[in-house]
């Protein structure tokens, strides 16, 4: 039917050539015929030319006429078939969410096998828009495969925002991993922040549906870092001692010396849930070597000192007195050891305090 309806196009096409030529050719022979030199075989052929052409295009016009209710009927068939396509891809499309691809857990290797198997889908449905879509243009009607289009193209879209997030979350895991491996005494808690908020911004700034558990998932396990390494920033604090050590162990459970372990036995620990519990603790260790600090001084400062002795008037008593300069070192002096005791975490050096 749709060669039929080529040939009939192609003669209304080449309609306007072809006569222009028999035109032409039936002024040169009669040229020729006037000047004696046209032979009767020449005239015989061009009028056979033009009334095979006028026969041609009757014939034209009567299949066209003739295969109008055809063509109409299979103009609907097809327009009825782009119609249940483009309802199929909207379906397919509402659908493409429920993938296990969009799940955090699926884990990339597995999501990218499940992303080729819709590309292989979209495979097969282009090909049925190419047949589609190459009747609808004989049938003058091209325009009714542009849905359909929209649709493979929003899909694809759709797809290829999903891998690059899976290439995204697969670059975050092997650092993360990496940084797992490294043991405590080498771990870079401030670089690997910063390279962790590097990670965070560019997957905020990916376009992608905001709203899938995959990409949930992904800053839910870079926040999880993000909290997890300010806490050993903390942790790795000159201040820690091992009785700070000691009151962790009593949250989380028992655990080897931290110099011994890698970030990922510290990582295991889930400090997390104890996020508040941490920092109280780190917080204590570097107030107390504050206090550490201060009483170490004063016991420099006093050790040094020398008091001075005047003898009381009219007797053999001897006064102690301190110099202008040391009395006001004593009243500064003072007002530490006072802050000191008022403090929350004085407990560890309250005797020391209170000699003072």
């Amino acid at each position: 039917m749709i060669g039929i309806q080529d040939k009939i196009e192609d003669v209304k096409v080449k309609n306007d050539e072809i006569t222009l030529k028999l035109d032409q050719l039936e002024e040169s022979l009669g040229l020729l015929t006037r000047q004696g030199l046209a032979k009767d075989k020449q005239i015989k052929d061009n009028k056979k030319l033009t009334d095979d052409w006028t026969n041609v295009k009757k014939l034209a016009k009567d299949m066209e006429k003739e295969i109008k209710p055809s063509i109409t009927n299979e103009t609907q068939k097809n327009k009825n078939e782009i119609n249940k396509l483009e309802d199929q891809l909207k379906l397919f499309s509402n659908n493409l969410k429920k993938r296990d691809f969009y799940k955090y857990d699926t884990g990339r290797e597995m999501a990218i096998k499940k992303l080729e198997a819709v590309y292989d889908e979209i495979d097969d449905i282009e090909k049925k828009i190419e047949d589609l879509g190459f009747n609808a243009k004989k049938f003058k009607e091209a325009h009714l495969i542009e849905g359909c289009n929209k649709h493979v193209e929003s899909v694809k879209a759709e797809c290829q925002g999903m891998k690059i997030l899976w290439d995204q979350i697969s670059t975050l895991q092997m650092t993360f991993n990496s940084w797992l491996e490294s043991k405590w005494p080498d771990t870079k808690p401030y670089d690997m922040e910063d390279d962790a908020k590097k990670i965070q911004k560019n997957v905020r700034e990916m376009k992608v549906d905001k709203k899938s558990n995959t990409y949930v998932g992904c800053l839910e396990e870079i926040k999880k870092w993000l909290v997890f390494l300010p806490m050993i920033q903390e942790l790795r604090d000159d201040a820690m001692r091992e009785r700070h050590w000691d009151m962790i162990r009593k949250k989380v459970g028992n655990f080897a010396d931290p110099n011994t372990l890698a970030l990922k036995d510290i990582f295991n620990l889930n400090l997390n849930k104890y996020a508040e519990d941490v920092l109280d603790t780190t917080e204590q260790a570097k107030q107390e070597a504050k206090m550490e600090k201060t009483l170490a001084k004063l016991t420099g400062i006093w050790k040094e000192v020398k008091f001075q002795f005047t003898p009381m008037k009219d007797s053999d008593v001897q006064l102690l007195r301190l110099s202008e300069e040391d009395f006001e070192l004593l009243e500064e002096n003072q007002l530490q050891v006072q802050s000191m005791s008022a403090s929350r975490y004085v407990a560890t050096f309250e005797d020391e305090i209170i000699t003072w």
